[in-house]
Order: structure tokens, then sequence, then C-alpha cells
């Protein structure tokens, strides 16, 4: 009987440890920076946006920082609100600060004026503290 009991307790920890491995390797994955297939970045600092509660407008004075290896008209756009953020002409590379205000995540990439190809992409996340702003109602009370 103590065998059995000791073979479930192995194979509950082999399970946790199967997905101990695959949620570390998808953390890295998503913290990968993204990078298109010609090399192009874009990177942004701080990475992350936290607002208090969920829904609460999140504000972030953020650095984008790109690179490309083609000197090109590129310009930097939020694809969540299809603006144009700024462009640069006949650059490979540029660096821009940006007020980010935003209840949503949001997605950015480097785009060629000319083409409208897209040489990279980057994203800034938007989380919360607290899921909600109400608290909870007590459906009884003793007073």
């Amino acid at each position: 009987m103590s065998f059995n009991i000791q073979k479930k307790k192995i194979g509950i920890n082999i399970c946790w440890s199967y997905a101990l491995i695959l949620l570390l390797f998808m953390a890295r994955v998503q913290a990968a920076p993204m990078e298109a297939v010609n090399n192009a970045r874009l990177d942004v600092t701080p990475k992350r946006c936290i607002a208090l509660h969920k829904g609460q407008t999140c504000y972030l004075e953020v650095t984008f920082s790109w690179q490309t290896p083609k000197i090109d008209d590129y310009c930097l756009v939020n694809t969540t609100t299809s603006r144009v953020i700024t462009c640069w002409q006949q650059e490979k590379k540029g660096q821009f600060g940006f007020d980010f205000q935003s209840t949503i995540s949001n997605d950015f990439v480097v785009r060629s004026q000319k083409s409208g190809k897209i040489h990279a992409m980057a994203q800034i996340p938007v989380a919360w503290v607290y899921k909600s702003s109400k608290r909870a109602k007590s459906t009884w009370r003793l007073f």
C-alpha cells in the first residue's frame, strides 16, 4: 500500500515539474523582444504600464528605440488606435519619448512610409493591481 502512495506522490511531483518548466518557457518566450525576419528591432522602456484598478487609465512616460538594417523613411505607429506617432526621414535607427495613456494594452510597429511594410513590433501591456474598484458586498449583516 505504501508503495502505491509513493508512486502517486512521484507522479504528482513529475506533473508539477513539467508544469513549472512549461510556465518558465512561456515566460521566457513572452519576455523576448519581438523581432522581424530582417533583424529590425523596436524596444520600449519601461516594459509595462500598471494602473491601480482595472479599467482605470494608465499613465507612463515611455521611450521607443528602433533599428533597421537599411536606411529608409519609417514611421512609429500605434496599431491599436491606428495612429501615426512620429516619422523619420532617411534613417535606420531612432529614439522617441512618448506619454502613454490607455486603459488597454497597445501594439506599436515601425513601418516603412513608402511600402507600408512592418519591420518591427512591440507592445505596452496594461496591468492593474486590483481587479475592481468596487468592494464585494456582504449578503448578510450581524446588526
